[in-house]
C-alpha cells in the first residue's frame, strides 16, 4: 500500500473541510505543512469550545481514517500539533468522541510528557 503524501493529505482534507480550505491553501502556508495542520488544529479546537459534536466527529473521523496511510511525517505531525495540543475541557461527551486509535496516541503522549516531568 502506498502512503499518502502531504499533497494528497493537503487536498484530501481541504475537499472534505471546505471551511478551511482558503485559511489551509493560503499563500504564506503553502508548504509548511505544520502550519496547515495548525489551522486543522484549531478548526477542531473551535467545535470543541462550542461544543459542535457532529463537526468534532467530522475531524476525528478524518484523522483516525488517515493515520495508518499516511507517510511518517503526516502521522507525526497529527499526532504532535494536533492530537497533542487539542483541549478537550474535561468533557466526558467530547472525550467519548475520541477514536481509539486517538485515545492510544493521547495516553502514549501523557506517559511520554508526564515522564519528562
Amino acid at each position: 500500500m502506498r502512503l499518502k503524501n502531504i499533497d494528497v493529505f493537503i487536498k484530501d482534507l481541504v475537499d472534505r473541510f471546505p471551511e478551511i480550505r482558503e485559511e489551509v491553501l493560503d499563500e504564506d502556508y503553502i508548504g509548511i505543512f505544520t502550519l496547515q495542520i495548525g489551522c486543522f488544529k484549531r478548526f477542531t479546537q473551535k467545535a470543541i469550545d462550542l461544543g459542535d459534536l457532529e463537526t468534532i466527529k467530522r475531524c476525528f473521523n478524518f484523522v483516525e481514517e488517515n493515520i495508518s496511510g499516511v507517510e511518517f511525517k503526516i502521522e507525526n505531525a497529527l499526532f504532535i500539533s494536533y492530537v497533542g495540543k487539542l483541549d478537550f475541557k474535561g468533557s466526558s461527551q467530547i472525550e467519548n468522541l475520541i477514536p481509539q486509535t486517538l485515545k492510544k496516541v493521547l495516553g502514549e503522549l501523557k506517559f511520554y510528557y508526564d515522564g519528562q516531568a
